[in-house]
């Protein structure tokens, strides 16, 4: 499995997030982050690591950390609510405060398996891939969402469940015909 690397100005929340991750089974690094440039050194060590972090750092913000990374890395951003709209890049899982431990367990979970998951995209049907662009669609008109927002909300719901986008996408479309 792969090292999560944590990444936060305040030893408190590190403490914290660690805390959460005790006995799950996922090895987190044992020494934190305090800047954007240590995390970018840090990173280099390692093969696909996943970063969690707040919305900024002393000198750089999640938007600026994930264009300076690797390919393969997954970063989560635990924010508040107010900062969700500022992350530019839907790779970044935005996961608002609160957060409780199967939440962030689960996304955690979801990340490492989409590595494999990437790969099953590929995979994934002509028809798999109307179905979730035309739910994308109904939320973009019906809730006047973005693409991106639009794309985030059928990420987050079909984590929340443990369900697959596709199927996400399928319920989402059922409610309108109802």
């Amino acid at each position: 499995m792969a090292r999560i690397i944590l990444a936060f100005s305040s030893d408190m929340a590190a403490s914290k997030i660690r805390s959460m991750l005790e006995g799950t089974g996922h090895h987190v690094s044992h020494t934190v982050c305090h800047s954007g440039a240590e995390l970018l050194r840090t990173v280099h060590s390692y093969d696909d690591p996943l970063i969690i972090m707040g919305f900024k750092l002393p000198d750089m913000t999640v938007n600026h950390i994930y264009e300076n990374l690797h390919t393969g890395c997954k970063l989560i951003s635990i924010v508040k609510a107010e900062h969700v709209e500022d992350i530019t890049h839907e790779e970044i899982l935005a996961m608002p405060l609160p957060i409780s431990r199967q939440r962030l367990v689960s996304s955690i979970n979801m990340l490492f398996g989409s590595i494999s998951e990437h790969k099953k995209d590929i995979t994934r049907t002509p028809e798999e891939e109307k179905l979730i662009n035309q739910a994308k669609l109904f939320l973009m008109e019906r809730y006047h969402m973005t693409e991106q927002q639009a794309h985030r909300f059928i990420q987050k719901r079909s984590m929340d469940v443990g369900a697959k986008s596709v199927d996400t996408a399928r319920s989402i479309l059922n409610i309108d015909e109802q």
